[in-house]
């Protein structure tokens, strides 16, 4: 079967220069994702689900019956995506009548879920050829201190996700050193950034993330390492609301993993739409040696 992106709605809407580095670096890997047409919001896990479950069902099995349809497994590009799709996938799959059910409301608009298609983060199938990454890179990271932060959804639920240890992670770790860099350990490093919370309660959010942010501090590292666009949002959006609400003075880079292993491939600052970012990273990618002085 074929591998296929699965972009979800906030990287292509807001962070494009996210997906750029992604098709970028998996062409420079000879892995072979290509598009599927139709696909919509998965819907958010920490959404519709507490809504409407039936609705959120009927939306993820809609999204997973077009990869099956079209005979393609699924490459998300989002911790968030990934959770929901796995989820569905798992409840479906271990509830005949409620298949049945969604399956009849599919059925009106022509499609139907049968729960084959596999469903892989990104960083599953970067793991999955970690030799590969380490042939690519031209400039190796040495002496970079990366700060890599999970997020909630990447891990867990661990019976649904089946990936990688939820209280003592490796995956994204073990790829940063691949590319030469140090992947740093901090007591906080599996708790959640507070994105999720942000819209009820923005205090707790910020609270949530200066914690994070204080908890790196202790490290001595150089940069925020994320694979998920919310937790994104959160570091490149947030600790510029943390330093005025509390007079702290964070700085930190922030990076998708894509993006990393991009510019330890060698590409350039301009193509990959680094200067999108919020929180900016010229300064440090100039003196890291990882683009040219300009």
């Amino acid at each position: 079967m074929s591998n296929k992106y699965f972009l979800g709605c906030v990287i292509p809407a807001r962070f494009p220069f996210i997906e750029a580095s992604a098709r970028k670096m998996f062409d420079r890997l000879g892995i072979q994702i290509s598009d599927i047409d139709g696909a919509s919001c998965c819907p958010d896990p920490t959404g519709l689900e507490a809504l409407d479950h039936d609705a959120w069902l009927v939306l993820g099995t809609r999204n997973i019956s077009l990869y099956e349809q079209d005979g393609s497994n699924i490459i998300s590009m989002c911790n968030g995506c990934t959770e929901t799709l796995k989820w569905v996938q798992y409840e479906l799959n271990n509830n005949e009548s409620k298949k049945r059910e969604i399956n009849e409301i599919l059925k009106k608009n022509g499609k139907e879920y049968k729960g084959t298609a596999q469903i892989k983060h990104f960083a599953q199938v970067l793991y999955d050829h970690l030799d590969l990454i380490k042939e690519k890179v031209v400039k190796p990271m040495e002496g970079i201190r990366v700060a890599v932060h999970y997020g909630c959804h990447y891990m867990r639920p661990s019976s649904i996700i089946q990936w990688d240890d939820p209280f003592e992670p490796h995956t994204l770790d073990e790829i940063v050193n691949a590319l030469g860099a140090e992947s740093v350990d901090y007591d906080l490093k599996v708790e959640c950034c507070g994105n999720p919370v942000g819209k009820a309660d923005e205090k707790l959010s910020n609270a949530m993330l200066k914690d994070k942010l204080e908890s790196i501090s202790q490290t001595n590292a150089h940069c925020v390492m994320v694979v998920c666009p919310a937790c994104y949002q959160q570091y490149d959006f947030g600790q510029n609301a943390i330093n005025k609400e509390y007079g702290t003075n964070f700085n930190y880079p922030v990076f998708y993993l894509t993006e990393l292993i991009a510019l330890a491939m060698g590409f350039d600052f301009k193509e990959l739409g680094l200067r999108f970012h919020r929180m900016k990273v010229k300064p440090f990618l100039n003196q890291a040696g990882l683009i040219s002085q300009e």
